[in-house]
């Protein structure tokens, strides 16, 4: 991701040290560029564009020759899928929202289980995990961070995960909104003597 470069990789792994230090939560945030492909989405834009125009061809009172009208329409074809295939605002738009999110969420647990997340001894693992073309955040935790923390305050971490692609910058609103839940991890999951952190903070998980 563009964003996720030395620098800032660098920032965001302080503010995880810093929650851990004050906490036994276990965090890892991972960032992927996208968690699906969505090719039928841009095959049917491109299969619609395409019957508009053969439509429009056919039934305009203009006299058209019929290779005017079959190289219209194919082209139509190809234009328009390779915009939706190439321009992720348009190709957002068409994806319907209920499947970005399960599209996301299926892939963040695929990474939880397979970056072995699970296996802490608390079991207060959590993963952040950030897909950037569907601009989610999906936050993964473990049974025992997830019981140990209320529901509400659940809400108001999740509240807030959500709100990151909104900001002008998501990058730093990711970690701003980190930081903010400091005392948070320090209520429900307060640190103990000898704490060993069991997650590394540059875990990688190709799937």
């Amino acid at each position: 991701m563009k964003y996720f470069n030395e620098e800032y990789r660098t920032r965001l792994y302080k503010t995880i040290e810093l929650l851990e230090d004050n906490s036994l939560v276990e965090i890892v945030v991972i960032a992927k560029e996208r968690s699906g492909n969505y090719k039928d989405v841009a095959l049917f834009f491109a299969f619609a564009i395409m019957a508009l125009i053969f439509t429009l061809l056919m039934f305009l009172p203009i006299d058209f020759t019929t290779g005017l009208v079959y190289f219209a329409t194919v082209a139509s074809f190809f234009i328009s899928y390779t915009i939706a295939s190439y321009l992720p605002p348009l190709k957002r738009m068409l994806i319907k929202k209920e499947r970005v999110k399960k599209t996301v969420e299926i892939t963040g647990r695929a990474i939880f289980q397979k970056g072995g997340i699970r296996f802490t001894d608390q079991k207060i693992g959590i993963l952040i995990y950030v897909s950037d073309f569907e601009q989610t955040v999906c936050v993964l935790p473990d049974r025992g961070a997830e019981t140990a923390i209320p529901e509400e305050d659940w809400k108001m971490i999740n509240k807030g995960f959500d709100e990151v692609y909104t900001k002008p910058n998501p990058a730093m609103a990711l970690l701003d909104h980190l930081e903010s839940l400091k005392d948070t991890f320090n209520q429900y999951i307060p640190p103990i003597e000898n704490d060993i952190n069991e997650l590394p903070d540059d875990l990688e998980v190709e799937l």
